[in-house]
């Protein structure tokens, strides 16, 4: 017995045209909101006490702007999850930063300058930086489903 048409029938059963469609909205809203779980959830740690005495929304515009530029993401966020290694009690914003990288988009071209530098052991600094990335992370992709959702 020839196993062709054995063949047939397994490409009929995984072949797309029979599976339940899987919009690109669907899935960009699924990861939106995996990826918005994740950065809340951060959020949440860097604002466990003990909180600094200065304003730590506070950034000069050199560091916003590396945290802002698309192509530095990738880089940025490796220079977090360096830089979390050299603080104390911060193994639960560790693990969800090592989950972060789908929730990145792809840099478009070369960076033209380095990563954000942050300070090994100021937590200050960290959790300075780390929100602002988050907060600029989170609203490049609020605008991305928005564009997803006027465009489909």
């Amino acid at each position: 017995m020839s196993c062709l048409p054995v063949l047939l029938l397994l490409q009929l059963l995984v072949s797309p045209g029979l599976q339940a469609p899987m919009t690109q909205t669907t899935s960009l809203k699924t990861s939106w909101v995996n990826c918005s779980n994740m950065i809340d959830e951060i959020i949440t740690h860097l604002k466990q006490p003990p909180l600094p005495l200065l304003d730590f929304n506070n950034l000069n515009g050199e560091d916003q702007d590396i945290l802002m530029e698309n192509n530095l993401r990738r880089p940025n966020l490796e220079a977090f999850n360096k830089a979390v290694k050299s603080l104390q009690n911060a193994s639960a914003i560790e693990s969800i930063l090592k989950n972060l990288p789908p929730c990145l988009p792809m840099a478009t071209a070369a960076p033209m300058r380095h990563p954000i530098r942050i300070k090994d052991g100021d937590w200050n600094e960290f959790r300075r930086k780390l929100t602002f990335y988050l907060k600029t992370l989170e609203n490049a992709q609020a605008q991305q489903m928005t564009l997803s959702v006027e465009i489909s």
